[in-house]
């Protein structure tokens, strides 16, 4: 067995062959440059004081701060651009190192709460937009405007002081940039449609660093495909939003037994077929597998503060497992007590099925026997599992196109539906993540062949649910598809955004 030289012995042979190792030495070395290419074209370009590598202090906790542990990948360095300008220059620096430098990308991280490659990256550099975080409020033209680096939590509490807030986030620890190109699932949809909705100008950086506005009067096609069109056509460095006054919402919680799930499906389908009439409340229909037992909750939440307000009667008439809580606050304070625990191996998916308790039934019990396979697999306490259930009903498209339209509500005009998403988190190792990732796409594909046999698919997948595998972009409707295909040609013709920033669901990749 080969056998390494003990460190006493290091430095006697290193001085025998006139070769001086002292502290200085290395200082003067890593004071040339990293080595990487790219961050060293970083510091050439005058961004020094803002790259991170991973001899710095600051780099490791910043690796750590992301929500997944499969996000957590440590990249060649981290640049921390402070303004759009130095965003422009970090692109333009980065998209020309070229020749000689080997197979590395880059990524852009917002809140550092998404899954999968797209905030994060190994060979390359990740571009990390956290002091582009301010939160700012214009009360002659009521708008708020967000840095993509903010959280949702932090967002309420500085629009609280003007009195007012915006179509955001419902856990307050996820950021602000990756929920909005997505769509933005808000306790606000009956009223307002998705967060994107609420967009009213996105300022971007483009490939070729140059930064526009984009909103309905100017770039006004970019500022339709970024509403739901993902990272696909430049790095958006403020979102400037509609806002509406701040007012306290109710915001209650329910427990009840598994062996009521055919009523709690009832109860969502009518609450889903209702919604419009009750438009100032929200709904969060759970489906909990934790250490061996399946629970049933709900998020229950009117906007207006009333208490017990009848659109969740239905629920309340299941018999319940603890007592029906109930708090009138704050938006920021709700926030802040609806985070979701990361440090986890996490994988999360999704579909969406027409308002039908055939297929919500089915989802339930495919739910229950992914679980306990699972279980039987890598043991009851290593991990829990959960399905959402979210209503999707159909006038949402509407409220989506008197806003300007966004790049998937049109999936939901013809008939209610239902969001279903499901979670996995594994706490020992990636090879019983590996196993929980192959149990949950049996899931999966079970539910898609049972929905479409049984005329309760509908073709929406939801891009800030969706799966590593999934397509959600493929899923938008083909006009959508081609007018992205359009905007990512005209703004970034050479496809940089689709080459040079792999991660995330990119339209090049979509098969018209």
């Amino acid at each position: 067995m080969r056998r390494l030289l003990p460190p006493s012995l290091i430095a006697p042979i290193l001085l025998s062959c006139g070769i001086t190792a002292n502290a200085t030495a290395w200082t003067n070395v890593t004071a040339t440059g990293t080595g990487y290419p790219p961050c060293d074209a970083l510091i050439e370009a005058g961004l020094g004081h803002r790259v991170l590598s991973a001899t710095d202090s600051r780099y490791a906790p910043r690796i750590e701060s992301y929500w997944a542990l499969n996000t957590r990948r440590y990249s060649y360095c981290i640049i921390q651009p402070h303004s759009a300008d130095e965003v422009s220059t970090a692109v333009t620096t980065l998209l020309e190192v070229d020749g000689g430098a080997g197979d590395w990308h880059i990524a852009v991280r917002a809140g550092g709460h998404n899954l999968g490659s797209s905030n994060n990256i190994e060979q390359g550099v990740t571009i990390d937009l956290k002091y582009l975080n301010q939160t700012t409020y214009d009360a002659a033209s009521n708008t708020a405007s967000l840095g993509p680096g903010a959280k949702w939590q932090d967002v309420y509490a500085e629009l609280h002081k003007h009195g007012v807030i915006t179509t955001g986030g419902r856990d307050g620890d996820v950021g602000v940039g990756g929920f909005l190109l997505g769509g933005g699932s808000t306790y606000f949809m009956g009223q307002q449609g998705f967060g994107c909705d609420s967009v009213r100008n996105f300022e971007v950086v483009l490939a070729n660093g140059v930064i526009v506005n984009a909103n309905k009067n100017e770039h006004a096609d970019l500022w339709r495909a970024l509403k739901g069109g993902g990272f696909n056509f430049g790095i958006v460095t403020r979102y400037d939003m509609e806002a509406f006054p701040d007012k306290k919402i109710a915001r209650g919680q329910r427990a009840m037994s598994a062996n009521y799930t055919s009523r709690f499906v009832d109860a969502v389908v009518a609450f889903t077929d209702n919604q419009q009439k009750h438009d100032d409340e929200a709904l969060v229909a759970i489906l909990a597998h934790v250490e061996g037992e399946d629970i049933l909750a709900t998020i229950e939440v009117n906007i207006d503060g009333v208490e017990n307000s009848t659109g969740f009667d239905k629920f309340s008439q299941i018999p319940q497992t603890s007592p029906f809580t109930q708090k009138v606050q704050s938006l920021y304070e709700a926030a802040l007590e609806s985070r979701l625990d990361g440090g986890s191996w996490a994988l999360q998916t999704t579909l969406t099925f027409k308002n039908d308790k055939r297929v919500l039934n089915h989802a339930a019990e495919a739910h229950k026997r992914f679980a306990q396979s699972l279980q039987r697999d890598i043991g009851s306490k290593t991990f829990f599992s959960i399905i959402f259930f979210q209503p999707l009903p159909s006038y949402f498209a509407e409220i989506s196109a008197r806003k300007g339209g966004n790049m998937f509500a049109e999936n939901l005009r013809d008939e209610n539906a239902i969001l279903w998403t499901a979670g996995v988190f594994v706490y020992t190792n990636q090879s019983d993540f590996a196993i929980a990732s192959a149990r949950m796409h049996e899931m999966v594909k079970e539910l898609e062949v049972y929905s479409q046999a049984t005329g309760t698919d509908n073709q929406l997948v939801y891009l800030n649910y969706a799966g590593f595998s999934q397509d959600p972009l493929g899923s938008y409707p083909a006009e959508s598809v081609q007018h992205m295909k359009s905007v990512a040609e005209r703004y970034d013709p050479e496809g940089k955004f689709q080459t040079r920033f792999p991660g995330g669901s990119k339209i090049s990749r979509v098969q018209e």
